[in-house]
């Protein structure tokens, strides 16, 4: 079904009155938010339509909408209607860049000739056409399979067996606590550190089976290096998994913080040069920056977040059911783990 938020008769718009599968809806608000409340936002009806559904294509005519009243009216639909489909009508062609549209969350826009031509059930069904072909292709990258690599079972021979200048592939993970900077302005600098200093020993402590290696400490987040081999691969998962699990009995017993704090964690896989810690400052490497980036700008608090280049058998099988595919993330799909409550 199509439903069209307008102020103009059905007519107007080149529709039947009579249509069966379009309606048109008459906008409920057009007040802007009070000078005095910048937060307040007007609903415009948008999330209240209990008829409307996720597979229905909603559309918005803004033909008499002021610049003010359209800024409002955008951001109502594109919160109302995240991740389902929603369009713009302009019958007079009043927006100077209709591809800004788009960039929030339009999937269709029909201009002034289309609507002096007449709107047909085509002209829709091709849009809709276009919402399924990209949901699909979305689909698929999602529910593409872990790495398929093939992690040796035998015994790691230590770090004071890997040469400096070495290229070698390694498992990668990225530890942080969620609101540093916050953090920091909370307890101030010097419980800051302190709280820093016993996060280290938490981290190093929990990542002593996968014999994890301290490799790049930052601010804000720790890097961990985890031998590439699959009982190490598999105990960081599963520690991983208890930092998060037991992330508020470390806030009470060992940090002492008066509110609590998450962990946020991404493993990744892939090669690098090695070097000593402290020696890392020249290291270039395509695979450290993304887990940088992975652990940064795409990981969340609260959840083991892992990339598709990591082994599948990394993962437990017992602890398989516990991820699920989050989209793609700079070219490659990750998973993140479930919430825990």
């Amino acid at each position: 079904m199509i439903y069209i938020f307008t102020l103009q008769k059905a007519t107007a718009l080149g529709l039947d009155e009579k249509s069966t599968w379009a309606k048109t809806l008459e906008i409920p608000s057009r007040k802007e938010p009070a000078k005095s409340s910048s937060k307040a936002q007007p609903s415009f009806g948008f999330e209240n339509m209990a008829e409307i559904k996720d597979e229905d294509q909603v559309y918005l005519d803004i033909s008499s909408f002021s610049q003010g009243e359209l800024k409002s009216a955008l951001q109502a639909l594109e919160k109302s209607r995240a991740g389902s489909f929603w369009g713009i009508i302009d019958p007079r062609g009043a927006a100077e860049d209709p591809a800004l549209f788009f960039f929030q969350g339009a999937f269709d826009y029909i201009g002034p000739a289309l609507v002096k031509k007449g709107l047909d059930k085509k002209r829709f069904a091709t849009a809709q056409k276009r919402l399924r072909a990209e949901e699909q292709s979305v689909e698929k990258k999602k529910t593409v399979a872990l790495g398929k690599a093939k992690l040796p079972t035998g015994a790691f021979g230590g770090w004071k067996s890997m040469r400096t200048g070495t290229t070698a592939p390694f498992l990668f993970l990225f530890l942080s606590v969620s609101g540093n900077k916050e953090l920091r302005s909370k307890v101030g600098d010097p419980v800051f550190k302190t709280a820093k200093d016993r996060l280290r020993d938490i981290f190093q402590q929990a990542l002593s089976e996968a014999n994890g290696l301290l490799w790049i400490e930052t601010e804000n987040n720790c890097l961990f290096l985890i031998p590439p081999r699959l009982p190490n691969a598999r105990a960081a998962v599963e520690a991983g998994l208890k930092l998060i699990l037991n992330s508020g009995l470390i806030n009470i017993e060992k940090l002492m913080f008066p509110f609590q704090v998450g962990f946020t964690l991404a493993l990744h896989y892939g090669e690098t040069v090695f070097r000593a810690p402290g020696k890392t400052g020249e290291i270039v490497s395509e695979t450290v920056n993304y887990i940088f980036h992975l652990g940064a700008k795409k990981a969340e608090a609260g959840r083991l977040t892992i990339s598709g280049n990591v082994p599948e058998q990394a993962i437990p099988e017992e602890l398989l059911d516990l991820f699920s595919p989050a989209g793609v993330f700079e070219g490659i799909p990750i998973r993140h783990s479930k919430r825990f409550v």
